[in-house]
């Protein structure tokens, strides 16, 4: 297993697996019509524009030359003053997870923000999300429950973050 810094080439396998990740977790969490409206084409123009630009960073896991999970990450977009750093997406294909992938690619988005001296970050999930568990799992700290409108209903978030990010190792 690979962790590397994504490319422009890999736009077009992360946003498969966002379609497909969303479509196996949140069937039961989100609106139907929602993901069945959901297209890999129409998200691979904004992994593109996201790995060129220079707002976000991105990896990707690659196992035998196949991307099979990502993340984004940067800047914290809520305007948090204690949390500069934020884990905005973190996807790996349903069959590898419980690999240590997601782990591996929390790490490296950590040790990224890091660079841009950002050492406490939080990442937002779905409170009905059964894989929330993993940040918890990671040393990820409740911090509290937001809700957020989403595609014309308002669904609950759960905020989990870290005061250092240095302790988030493989």
């Amino acid at each position: 297993m690979v962790i590397r810094p994504s490319r422009a080439a890999d736009a077009p396998a992360m946003s498969r697996i966002y379609v497909q990740t969303w479509r196996d977790t949140y069937l039961s969490m989100v609106p139907y019509g929602y993901l069945y409206e959901m297209s890999a084409d129409r998200h691979e123009q904004t992994f593109t524009s996201e790995i060129n630009g220079r707002q976000v960073s991105s990896f990707v896991a690659e196992d035998a030359g196949r991307v099979v999970g990502f993340v984004t990450g940067g800047r914290e977009r809520h305007g948090n003053d204690i949390y500069s750093g934020e884990i905005y997406t973190l996807y790996v294909l349903k069959h590898l997870q419980r690999r240590g992938i997601g782990k591996k690619l929390v790490a490296a988005q950590a040790a990224q923000l890091r660079q841009s001296n950002m050492y406490a970050m939080l990442v937002r999930v779905l409170k009905r999300n059964p894989y929330r568990r993993f940040y918890r799992a990671i040393n990820g700290t409740y911090l509290k429950t937001e809700h957020q409108p989403f595609a014309g209903e308002t669904v609950d978030v759960e905020v989990y973050g870290w005061l250092d990010t240095t302790l988030i190792t493989c």
